[in-house]
């Protein structure tokens, strides 16, 4: 059958078939991108996040305890490491004497001691003695160039291997993002299965030693003492973790030393094994011994790291512990059959496509939305009630894709509809009017409403000089480049760009679409047009080119909005006193010497989060009622120098200004421009100060200061 260009057209234009079609690449996809490294650590952190949200759990049926080298130890017996082998022998017959079941001694002892071999007899011997302790052994893996080029295992030394001890391997196997998930099951070499500490600790406890054990063949080591083990990732099981590190009872080594017979390093000397003794810590206990302080290099990230805020690595030895209380429980995790996830991922992927289709964008997003959280919620309690660990990567990505695709196309589809009326339309007005007729769905008319919104201006300080002293080349370049920047950050913010007089910009926040924040939003455009501003002068400077400063005022009020102007032509647009009130705060950074001045209406709005000083309570041309009005400094924290001098000191000072204590305010504001001498603001109270001094103002003065310009 031949295929040709009306085909795609009519496939593109039957909506459903098409979005089947988006639906099911979207699946094909998001498998792909499961694979890759990002996605597959994303994976990671989902399935940590279940642990964390499961949280901890008790751990005292075990009956398993750790004895940890950590810092305590190293303080009890002195800081030289390796310890010698006989204190090792010793904590094997102290808890041997104090009933504990099975030791683990997650200690590498693999090279004999040719300079004193007295430690590795003694060890030998309470090993032989004690009967029930797992030894440590290592695989070791040798590369080149990132290439395998040799395997051996390293077992414990001869001495102890003639004791006919159990060893296991001491080996974990790291996720691609550096953390532990997994353990280790098996390793095989010349068709001989070698074990690790868990495994072997478990077989023991399960009196299994004459079927298995290091060494042996078995045509199928993932079966246990008949406990079949669900394997992942080849020779792995996944570890079911009861909780952060310490959640298993930890004792320090040195406590395990300090008995009535062993002195430990001066206050540190106890005899506190003595009450171990009396009171049963270790009877009956599997008690694994290892390695926990920082320096020693064996501790490990897992999935509950960062749990409940606190970031904290595992010691080695107590993954081995959570392994063996995994095993013990037979409460395993299995990874979701890669069949059954493909057909999620397309299943899910279709339905998003369905609800994308019947509802329209915004409404099938927060549809779309729901269905993610459903899914997490049904893998998160999937994991909690039957341990399966369902994968959320590859679905959450398929819905995200076909919704996204599905969008786009009827996105671009009702595109086509909108060209044409923009076509129409666009010789008889104004095109942000059709804009707005499109986005509202209604035909442009007169009219406007009253609405509570905040109103931005900007002015390029002495354009006029700048205009006569260069070319006009030279002028229309750099306010093109200004004003294409200024404009970014405006569109940034959430604004919207009112119009362009001469140099001059007036922005409106909050119409023709309505948002709470719009005064911080404004506030937000204001410090980074300076900022932005700084960047250029910074680099016309470099190039040796004059460059100019703004002024920027904000006001928030009640104005007029709506599509003004004549029958001929109209425009969104925004009138009355506010909108007024807003261009003469620009003019006002004349008289401060300030950059940015809000009035005390949009700071109500913004003062939670907007760092000002009051600079005065002004009467503008044009209007009776005093305004108090602020200098925008940041949104964000300043420096300390100038928050302890431009807002706490000149505060006290203006506050003396306000009581009539002219020479208190006059040394406070000396203070400032010490170390700032062109601060604008400081600099007028300076000199009013100096002059209410020579001519102080009648009894009935109030503070206002009247603009007799704009």
């Amino acid at each position: 059958m031949k295929f040709n260009w009306q085909d795609l057209i009519r496939i593109w234009n039957t909506r459903w078939l098409f979005g089947g079609v988006l639906a099911a690449l979207s699946a094909i996809v998001a498998v792909i991108f499961a694979a890759t490294t990002p996605f597959e650590n994303f994976e990671f952190k989902t399935y940590d996040l279940r642990f964390g949200l499961r949280g901890a759990v008790e751990t005292q049926q075990d009956n398993i305890v750790i004895v940890a080298i950590d810092d305590q130890s190293f303080k009890g017996l002195g800081r030289k490491w390796p310890f010698s082998r006989s204190l090792y022998a010793r904590a094997l017959l102290n808890l041997a004497e104090a009933g504990a079941r099975l030791i683990v001694l997650d200690i590498e002892i693999t090279e004999p001691n040719l300079e004193e071999p007295r430690p590795d007899e003694v060890l030998a011997a309470a090993v032989y003695r004690v009967q029930n302790v797992i030894l440590a052994g290592k695989w070791v893996t040798e590369f080149a160039s990132n290439d395998i080029v040799n395997t051996y295992v390293l077992p414990p030394i001869p001495k102890l291997l003639d004791t006919q001890a159990r060893w296991g391997l001491v080996n974990v196997d790291e996720d691609a993002d550096g953390f532990i998930r997994r353990y280790l099951l098996f390793q095989k070499k010349n068709e001989r299965v070698y074990y690790p500490l868990s495994i072997e600790a478990y077989l023991n406890l399960t009196a299994s030693a004459s079927a298995d054990g290091n060494g042996v063949k078995k045509i199928d080591p993932t079966v246990l003492a008949n406990l079949r083990i669900p394997v992942v990732e080849g020779n792995t099981m996944l570890i079911n973790f009861r909780g952060p590190a310490k959640t298993f009872r930890t004792y320090s080594f040195s406590d395990i030393l300090d008995d009535a017979n062993f002195d430990l390093m001066e206050e540190e000397d106890t005899d506190i094994f003595e009450m171990h003794k009396l009171e049963g810590t270790f009877k009956d206990k599997v008690v694994f011994i290892g390695a926990a302080a920082e320096e020693l290099q064996d501790n490990k990230l897992t999935p509950f790291f960062s749990y409940k805020g606190v970031k904290r690595k595992m010691p080695g030895v107590e993954l081995h512990a959570n392994a063996l209380s995994t095993l013990q429980r037979g409460d395993f995790i299995r990874k979701q059959d890669w069949r059954i996830a493909l057909l999620m991922v397309l299943i899910l992927a279709g339905i998003a496509m369905a609800v994308t289709k019947w509802l329209k964008p915004f409404r099938g997003m927060f549809a779309v939305l729901g269905l993610m959280l459903a899914y997490f919620i049904w893998a998160f309690f999937a994991f909690i009630n039957n341990l399966v660990w369902i994968e959320v990567t590859a679905p959450l990505t398929g819905i995200l894709l076909s919704y996204v695709s599905n969008v786009v196309h009827q996105t671009l589809t009702e595109q086509r509809e909108r060209i044409r009326i923009k076509k129409t339309w666009q010789h008889f007005m104004a095109q942000s009017v059709i804009d707005n007729m499109l986005a509202s769905g209604q035909l442009p008319r007169f009219g406007g409403e009253r609405r509570e919104i905040s109103v931005l201006f900007s002015d390029i300080r002495g354009f006029t000089t700048f205009t006569e002293k260069h070319s006009s080349h030279e002028v229309v370049r750099k306010l093109n480049e200004y004003l294409t920047e200024m404009v970014d950050v405006i569109f940034k913010n959430a604004g919207t760009l009112d119009k362009f007089v001469g140099d001059e910009i007036m922005a409106i926040y909050g119409a023709p679409h309505y948002f709470k924040n719009h005064a911080e939003m404004a506030c937000l455009t204001a410090i980074e047009m300076i900022d932005r501003l700084r960047a250029m002068q910074k680099k016309w400077s470099e190039r040796k080119e004059a460059y100019f400063q703004i002024g920027i005022g904000i006001n928030t009020g009640k104005v007029i909005v709506g599509n003004l102007g004549s029958s001929q032509l109209f425009d969104y647009t925004a009138i009355g006193d506010d909108v007024n009130l807003g261009a003469r705060l620009e003019g006002a950074n004349k008289q401060y010497g300030t950059s940015i001045i809000i009035s005390e209406f949009t700071y109500k709005g913004v003062k939670k989060t907007a760092i000002v000083r009051e600079l005065d309570l002004v009467k503008v041309k044009g209007k009776n009622k005093p305004v108090r009005i602020f200098e925008l400094r940041g949104m964000t924290a300043l420096p300390q120098i100038e928050q302890d001098l431009i807002i706490d000191i000149y505060t006290q000072g203006l506050n003396y200004y306000k009581e009539r204590k002219w020479y208190q305010a006059l040394n406070e504001f000396k203070r400032i421009i010490r170390y700032f001498p062109t601060d604008g603001p400081t600099r007028v109270y300076i000199k009013r100060c100096l002059d209410f001094i020579e001519n102080p103002p009648p009894e009935n003065w109030d503070g206002v200061y009247e603009f007799t310009t704009k």
